[in-house]
């Protein structure tokens, strides 16, 4: 083998491992992405439910104090 070629397969290995390394980079970029997006929605539904748990035990407690009071 000639230097010449030596050299073109070392620069080839060389772009391919560097293309290796930046497709493992993006790729995880993308499930943190996505791990962020669902921990978005997660604390969505959290809000909404506590919203919803909140508004129950107004209801309830406006129920139980008319029970306790009979002129309402």
């Amino acid at each position: 083998m000639s230097t010449g070629v030596v050299i073109v397969i070392v620069a080839i290995a060389v772009v391919l491992v560097v293309l290796l390394i930046v497709v493992s980079m993006r790729g995880r970029q993308r499930r943190r992405a996505q791990e962020r997006r669902a921990d978005r929605r997660d604390l969505m539904e959290a809000e909404r439910q506590v919203g919803r748990a909140e508004r129950d035990a107004d209801i309830a407690r406006e129920e139980a104090d008319r029970r306790g009071d009979p002129d309402r």
